[in-house]
């Protein structure tokens, strides 16, 4: 192994370290659940996931084990106040 690869590695054990250096904008991901496989995504700071219980709710446990799987490195994007 060369020293120039030597030294990439070193940078991503750095890098791994580091999380604020990432942001996740859009995220795809297929979920095996205990009864279904469901597909979830996060796309401009919301999640979104094809099981019943999230169609109705806005919210499941799919995307909320993701949430805490993936939280450090998320973009959470700031919305506006609401102008009255």
């Amino acid at each position: 192994m060369n020293s120039s690869f030597i030294g990439k590695i070193d940078k991503a054990k750095k890098y791994a370290e580091e999380r604020e250096r990432v942001s996740i904008n859009s995220f795809h991901a297929t979920f095996t659940g205990n009864h279904n496989t469901y597909e979830v995504k996060f796309e401009a700071g919301q999640w979104y996931c094809e099981c019943l219980f999230f169609t109705t709710r806005g919210v499941c446990s799919h995307t909320m084990a993701l949430q805490r799987i993936l939280d450090d490195v998320l973009a959470t994007e700031e919305k506006p106040a609401e102008v009255v």
